[in-house]
Parts: C-alpha cells; sequence; structure tokens
C-alpha cells in the first residue's frame, strides 16, 4: 500500500510538472509552478533552484517554494564558499540528513529558524551541462532514498529543458519584436547583442560589419566590453585568421580557450580584458555575409549543437534587420537629400 502511494504521488508530480510544460508558460511560470508542485504531492516542505552565472561564478535564485522572504533574502550563493554546491556543480548528488549539524551548511542558524532539517543537493543539466542546482527539503530527519534522488534527477532534467528552452523561445520573441518596432540602426543592434548574451548566459558580444572593401570588420556595437578594450587596433580580416574563416564558410566557429589559439588577433588585450573563450557567427544577409557577431566568455567554454544553432539563427535575424535598418537609414538621408534640393530650388526661383 505504501509502495503504491509512493508511485502515485511521483506519477501526479510528473503529470503536473509535464502539463505546466505543456501550457507555453513563461520559464519563470514553469518553474514557480514545477517547485509547488513537486513539494505539495511529494510532501517536501521546501525546495530552491538556482541557476549558475558562469561568468560571475554565483548560483542566483531563480524560483524556490515554501521559504520565508527573510530566508531567501542571503541573494546569491557564490560557488567558492559553498562545498555542497561545489559539489553539485561536477554532477554529484548530495545528501545532508541535518542541516542544522552539518559542518558544510553555510545557513545553518537559518535554517533552524526556518524549521528545514534535512536537505537533498542535484545538479540541474542540460545536454551534460550543468547550469544551476535544486535544493529539495525536508522539516525533519529524512534520509532520501536511492528511489527519489533517481526521480528527482529526473525531475530536475525536466526543468533544466523546460528553463533553456522557454528562455531560448522568448529571447526570439523578444528581439523579433523589439527588431520589428523599430528601424534604428543602433537600437537594433544592441537589442540583439543583450538577448544573445543573456540566453547565452556568456559575459558580453560585439558586432563588427565589414567595409565596402570588405577588408576590415568595423565595430558596429558591444555590449559588456571595456573601452579600452575595444580601442584595442583594427580588425583587420587579413591579420584575424578565426573571423577569415568565419567570412569564408559563412558558418560559426567557437574558440574554446584563446590562450592556446593563434587564430586570435589579440590574444593579450583578451587576457586582460578577463576572456577565455569567444564563439564567432557570420552576420548572413540572404547569401552575402556582412559582418559578424562574437559572444565572450570569462570561462573556457564549448558551446553545444543546440546552442550554436540557436545563435545562428539571432544572428541570421539580426542581419536581416541590420540590412532593414541601414535600408531605412539610406532612404531617410535621401529624403532629406531631396528635401535640400526642393527648398534651394524654391530659393532660386524666388529670387529669380
Amino acid at each position: 500500500m505504501e509502495d503504491r502511494s509512493w508511485l502515485a504521488s511521483r506519477i501526479s508530480a510528473l503529470h503536473e510538472i509535464t502539463k505546466s510544460i505543456n501550457a507555453g508558460l513563461s520559464h519563470q511560470e514553469v518553474l514557480d509552478i514545477m517547485l509547488e508542485r513537486i513539494c505539495v504531492e511529494l510532501r517536501y516542505k521546501a525546495a530552491t533552484v538556482r541557476l549558475l552565472d558562469e561568468e560571475r561564478q554565483e548560483l542566483q535564485l531563480r524560483a524556490h517554494y515554501g521559504l520565508s522572504d527573510t530566508y531567501m533574502a542571503k541573494g546569491a550563493v557564490p560557488v567558492a564558499q559553498s562545498g555542497v554546491d561545489q559539489a553539485v556543480l561536477t554532477g554529484q548528488s548530495v545528501v545532508l540528513e541535518n542541516v542544522t549539524r552539518d559542518a558544510d551548511s553555510r545557513y545553518a542558524k537559518a535554517a533552524v529558524s526556518e524549521g528545514l532539517a534535512s536537505m537533498l543537493a542535484l545538479p540541474v543539466s542540460f545536454q551534460e551541462r550543468i547550469i544551476g542546482v535544486m535544493h529539495i527539503y525536508k522539516g525533519e530527519p529524512h534520509q532520501f532514498s536511492e528511489e527519489e534522488q533517481t526521480f528527482m534527477a529526473v525531475v530536475a532534467d525536466l526543468w533544466a529543458q523546460a528553463i533553456c528552452r522557454t528562455r531560448r523561445f522568448e529571447a526570439v520573441q523578444k528581439l523579433t519584436h523589439n527588431v520589428n518596432s523599430t528601424l534604428e540602426l543602433n537600437e537594433v543592434l544592441m537589442t540583439l547583442l543583450v538577448e544573445s548574451v543573456g540566453a547565452l548566459n556568456v559575459r558580453a558580444g560585439s558586432i563588427r560589419l565589414l567595409g565596402p572593401e570588405r577588408q576590415t570588420l568595423h565595430l558596429a556595437s558591444a555590449y559588456g566590453l571595456s573601452e579600452t578594450y575595444l580601442k584595442k587596433g583594427a580588425v583587420k580580416v587579413a591579420q584575424s585568421p578565426i573571423d577569415r574563416r568565419v567570412l569564408q564558410a559563412g558558418k560559426p566557429i567557437a574558440i574554446d580557450d584563446v590562450t592556446q589559439e593563434s587564430a586570435f588577433q589579440y590574444p593579450e588585450e583578451a587576457h586582460r580584458e578577463g576572456i577565455r573563450s569567444v564563439f564567432v557567427l557570420p552576420l548572413r544577409a540572404k547569401d552575402t555575409v556582412i559582418g559578424v557577431m562574437r559572444m565572450y566568455s570569462s570561462q573556457v567554454r564549448s558551446f553545444s549543437a543546440e546552442e550554436i544553432a540557436f545563435a545562428q539563427a539571432i544572428a541570421d535575424l539580426g542581419a536581416v534587420a541590420i540590412e532593414n535598418a541601414k535600408l531605412h537609414q539610406a532612404l531617410k538621408q535621401r529624403l532629406e537629400e531631396l528635401k535640400e534640393d526642393v527648398n534651394g530650388w524654391y530659393r532660386f526661383l524666388t529670387f529669380g
């Protein structure tokens, strides 16, 4: 009878989670509902999900259930200060049967006042990359069985898929809306960079467009980079192997570690800026590559096939928007010239 109850509660929780994922909700709404259903259906006291900010190496709170605002006010958790989360981020599950006595618990006193006793910490991973941690709490001493840990690992993976895919979908939606709402080139470029940096969880981004002779990549917009780095020098296609390869092949190329790569034009300047990985994408308008978009990370990173496909789709959308904005600016300029011509002829005829 107890086994049936155990199985029924998990089936019910899984059903509710799947419904929330398929409901077309925002990634925040999905997270909130999923945590609530897990705690209610499986009788856990509380739960949290924190996502890893890879650039700052912090775990940022994204959703919680059953915990007071006072307890959650502690803010982001630096990875270096949490032994439990460090272990989880390597792919381990960690069980603390008594969080108030465990020497590694950073918030033992707060846990006592919150009524927390035991904790299960699990990695939240998507496509073999750990993107965060999930903590599940009981209000009494509890031994999390292997079955519980396995089930919650499945739930954590479902969360990761829901988070990543809905977040990227929202980024595309927002970018499309913003691009369609303005034809001002500077606004289009900044929107493109901000949305791409956020969705890919990287540190910074830049867009460089080819000049008339297609020999130089001129800086058009940048986000998250210092003025010193941006003024490092001209980017000549002939002197930048990675940009040349991207422009010629029309395909994205990633450098996992710029300190080990000779194809990068300014390795010393990148080191001073704290850049370790670079992801370069072609900006393609129809069949013509008009420039490149770069994504920068302060961590050694490899990008998954899905991340590459997502980023290229964003870059392609951005390239079309750039061309439309450039055309709009050219038409505005021509209109002003025509107005000036008309005014000139009017003054000439009036004077005559």
